[in-house]
């Protein structure tokens, strides 16, 4: 999913869960206990690499996508993320992106990833709702070519 036109990029992307929630937060707006646990898979329903400069994958180029969060089968929000090269030469990306969870809030990542792992970790920075003042990791794991299984796990 997080894959630009010969530029590998990650994300929240986060972008990307039929396994559970854990923790108070089911639609309850209570906040997020820190050590919970949020899974879903992501697909990706809109994307474009924007070329900066008209000459190929380059310093500055972005990948921009938005991506479906589903669990047990159902839609139960979305994600919004830029990843920008930041090194050409090392296949780098900086990555910034929000996910949406329907009647909770929103998490914020932020991360660097290189080349086009299966497997990445991104920091989550922040977030709104229950989640309000979030910190620990999100990790993403390529499922398929279209679908990823994000696991945002809480410690603060």
């Amino acid at each position: 999913m997080l894959k630009a036109v010969g530029v590998s990029a990650g994300v929240l992307a986060m972008a990307v869960m039929a396994v559970g929630s854990t923790g108070p937060a089911q639609g309850s707006g209570a906040r997020q206990a820190a050590g919970s646990t949020v899974r879903v898979y992501s697909t990706n329903t809109e994307e474009s690499f924007v070329d900066v400069a008209n000459d190929g994958p380059g310093l500055g180029d972005m990948f921009v996508f938005r991506s479906n969060l589903a669990r047990g089968g159902h839609r139960v929000g979305h994600t919004g993320v830029v990843c920008t090269i930041t090194s050409a030469h090392h296949d780098e990306s900086q990555c910034l992106g929000s996910a949406k969870i329907n009647g909770q809030g929103e998490l914020t990542i932020q991360g660097l990833i290189a080349g086009n792992p299966k497997s990445f970790s991104f920091a989550i920075t922040g977030g709104t709702g229950a989640y309000e003042g979030a910190q620990g990791t999100l990790t993403v794991y390529e499922v398929s070519n279209k679908v990823e299984r994000l696991t945002f796990t809480i410690t603060h």
